[in-house]
């Protein structure tokens, strides 16, 4: 299950594609499972170490930049770093919309 989480340093294909729907959506907005999440703190914590990032700015660039895939169902995080961006892709299993959200999943 952990391994279901992609981290990448590079773009993933859907955010340079047009022919994807790719939805802009709050942290207010979506709820991660607990599995997910706490491996998202460990690669945190790693990524962190390895950049010399805080990990605490990084837990929080998390959530400035999600966008749900609509062709994949994926919750995609841009994580903001000073040299070059990282990408967590979190698969469609893992994530959902609050049921309180106007938005749709």
């Amino acid at each position: 299950m952990e391994s279901a989480l992609t981290l990448r340093k590079t773009a993933p294909p859907e955010l340079a594609e047009q022919s994807h729907a790719i939805h802009h959506v709050s942290v207010l907005e979506v709820e991660i499972g607990h599995g997910a999440m706490s491996t998202m703190k460990r690669a945190m914590k790693e990524v962190a170490a390895q950049t010399g990032a805080s990990y605490e700015d990084l837990m929080h660039g998390l959530s400035g930049q999600m966008y749900w895939v609509a062709s994949t169902g994926a919750l995609l995080c841009v994580i903001p770093l000073p040299e070059s961006d990282l990408y967590l892709e979190i698969p469609e299993d893992f994530w959902r919309i609050r049921e309180l959200s106007q938005a749709t999943h």
